[in-house]
């Protein structure tokens, strides 16, 4: 299983990793920080390839697990 880093697309940002989670959830679009990735994901696809996801929030200072 590989790990990516994301974080909320479209200059979306998160004061809190509950909220981060709620939208992830919620099947919103994050962009993906991990090298080698440049493009926009969602819970849905991210379960179909069988990434594990670790969100970035609070402007990208705190990490939380998806």
């Amino acid at each position: 299983m590989e790990t990516i880093t994301v974080s909320g697309a479209y200059g979306r940002d998160y004061n809190s990793a509950a909220a981060a989670k709620a939208d992830w959830a919620a099947g919103k679009d994050f962009e993906i920080l991990t090298l080698g990735y440049h493009r926009y994901i969602s819970k849905a696809e991210a379960d179909g390839a069988n990434l594990k996801v670790m969100i970035r929030y609070k402007g990208q200072t705190k990490v939380v697990a998806a």
